[in-house]
């Protein structure tokens, strides 16, 4: 399920749904560190991977180092960061997803400031390769699904698309409705 809207400058934007099939609905950090990261990859192994997530996937600064960023809302950062390190993916007490970020050393340089983990929007890395844009991903739980779909995907202009699609026909004749 999608919709794209177009913001202040003019630019597509798209909230996006996406089920994945799985035997086990419960919440598995592994299945969850497979698809996102929250953490900048490391310059050598992977430099085209690095060079995306500075280009596109650093928030701020804000906070404290940048007081006029557009995120600032009462004096602190409306996107709530930067994060805290975390050693491992787990979800807060509300059902929220929090990512491991780890504190490993790794940082990029923006406006003279080194930006470290705590400050990576989660990605996907096949996505960012692919796409070489901002797209943040975010593990969306029952809990959450249903706020994000009344917040983002019904947001925004008078009308809204709606694309439901089984990408596996195999798992239509498994799993009859």
């Amino acid at each position: 399920m999608y919709t794209v809207e177009f913001q202040k400058r003019g630019l597509p934007h798209i909230h996006c749904l996406v089920w994945l099939a799985a035997r086990n609905a419960d919440f598995d950090p592994i299945i969850v560190d497979g698809f996102i990261s929250a953490e900048i990859p490391d310059v050598l192994t992977d430099p085209i991977g690095y060079a995306l997530v500075d280009e596109f996937m650093i928030h701020g600064p804000c906070e404290d180092d940048n007081k006029s960023c557009p995120c600032m809302k009462k004096g602190s950062c409306s996107k709530h960061f930067p994060k805290s390190f975390q050693d491992e993916t787990m979800l807060d007490k509300f059902g929220f997803t929090v990512y491991k970020r780890r504190n490993d050393g790794r940082y990029v340089v923006k406006n003279g400031l080194k930006l470290d983990n705590k400050n990576v929007v989660p990605y996907n890395m096949k996505l960012l390769k692919k796409y070489q844009a901002h797209i943040n991903v975010e593990w969306c739980n029952k809990s959450n699904m249903i706020k994000y779909v009344f917040k983002y995907v019904t947001k925004g202009s008078d009308r809204t698309k709606v694309y439901f699609e089984t990408t596996d026909k195999a798992s239509d004749k498994t799993n009859p409705a």
